[in-house]
């Protein structure tokens, strides 16, 4: 590479820092002379980089968030590597649409990489196995995720249809059309929600992006007002709309809550404490076996206070490793792997 591409690409990196540099800032950083800053400046302009400049003591450069198209990117080895950890992962995301448009852009990256950084990128995709879950998860189109996002930056109100998720047994519940004020999109338990402030109800709403569809046009601006909780992810959470299992049961548990807490994933269950020796937690699964083994990982004595169907599959699981263990006992414990006989 020669000396002034070199330049180009550092002082390039320097600028998608967001944040505004002064000229003499980059030409420090560079080692070079402002004039020649001012030069290198001109010429990214030149290749089509939007680069906002302003004059005075509080002037400076800053790369405009408003570029039209997108120029070469430089990337040190590091960054090519963790680009491409993304793109593999979007092979196999809860993005609809975007497995074609991760394996397009994973080619491209490949194909301009030098030879020993894309060593490092085809030994990730070797050596790394992606684990797909046994539950479906909702698929999310890309267009709906920049939509949602768009309306939570421009503060502008978000008017769509929504069809919520119906509990299990229940008759179908009817579109809702809405319009709410957007404030964060979150992603959580591989699941989209959207944080909303809904001026019918003057409340605070999660709404599942999946189920969401945008009209147009969109809106009015509105204000921002304070967000309902610091640890958004924890109020998302806690307050997501529609049920979050298909069972679930109340289950008091002989420990600390901040000890359980430690032992059961937020996805499993929420955490209450009843006094300074027990909890009350609300164990919630896809079926009454998955939630016995969520149990069966915990370390103290527990009690199910009423679900008929946990309290059977705790009695089935318990009498098959029962049955397990009497086996283990009538055989006996091979001393080494390669020991056991195919």
């Amino acid at each position: 590479m020669s000396q002034t591409a070199a330049r180009l690409l550092g002082l390039l990196s320097l600028l998608m820092v967001p944040r505004t540099w002064s000229g003499t800032e980059l030409a420090d950083r560079l080692e070079v002379s402002p004039r020649t800053v001012r030069n290198d400046i001109g010429a990214l302009r030149d290749i089509g980089y939007v680069i906002d400049g302003t004059r005075g003591n509080e002037g400076g450069y800053r790369l405009s968030p408003f570029n039209s198209a997108i120029p070469p990117l430089p990337l040190d080895s590091d960054e090519a590597v963790a680009v491409a950890v993304g793109l593999h992962s979007g092979l196999s995301c809860i993005i609809g649409g975007m497995e074609e448009t991760s394996a397009r852009a994973l080619a491209k990256l490949e194909h301009i990489l030098p030879a020993a950084v894309r060593t490092r990128v085809h030994s990730l995709a070797h050596f790394t196995v992606p684990v797909t879950g046994n539950q479906p998860m909702p698929i999310v189109e890309p267009g709906l995720i920049v939509s949602l996002i768009d309306h939570c930056h421009r503060h502008e109100r978000l008017r769509f249809r929504y069809l919520p998720e119906d509990a299990p047994g229940s008759q179908p519940t009817e579109e809702l059309h809405l319009e709410v004020e957007p404030y964060r999109l979150v992603n959580r338990q591989h699941r989209w929600y959207l944080l909303a402030f809904d001026p019918t109800t003057n409340d605070w709403r999660v709404f599942h992006a999946e189920r969401i569809s945008p009209k147009t046009p969109s809106g009015l601006r509105f204000e921002p007002r304070p967000l309902p909780a610091r640890d958004i992810g924890d109020y998302v959470e806690r307050h997501s709309i529609g049920p979050r299992w298909r069972h679930s049961a109340t289950v008091i548990v002989m420990a600390p809550a901040a000890e359980v807490k430690s032992m059961i994933m937020p996805a499993e269950g929420t955490v209450e404490p009843v006094d300074d020796d027990r909890s009350l937690v609300t164990i919630g699964g896809q079926d009454p076996t998955t939630m016995a083994l969520a149990l069966a990982r915990l370390e103290v004595d527990f009690a199910v206070v009423d679900s008929s169907e946990l309290r059977d599959s705790l009695q089935t699981l318990a009498d098959r490793l029962g049955r397990a263990a009497e086996q283990n006992k009538a055989v006996g414990q091979p001393d080494r792997p390669s020991d056991i006989s195919g």
